[in-house]
């Protein structure tokens, strides 16, 4: 009876010591990189939401800033 009773607590003792070194860990370490993916997501849409924002203003041309140029010999 003893024998059991020792038993199992060297096996809760090994399971708990699993899931404390192991497992919670690769929880941790797979939210942290899954955040900062969405963050990096984020900023590349932001910046390219600014660089269309700077191609549409330097398509459109400034009407009457045209000056025709005739060459003088």
């Amino acid at each position: 009876m003893l024998i059991r009773i020792i038993l199992y607590a060297v096996i809760i003792y090994l399971v708990m010591r699993f899931v404390t070194r192991f497992v919670m860990p690769v929880f941790q370490v797979t939210r942290t990189v899954q955040s900062k993916m969405r963050e990096m997501q984020e900023q590349m849409e932001k910046m390219q939401h600014q660089e269309e924002a700077k191609s549409h203003a330097r398509q459109k041309p400034i009407e009457g800033d045209y000056i025709d140029f005739e060459e003088v010999k």
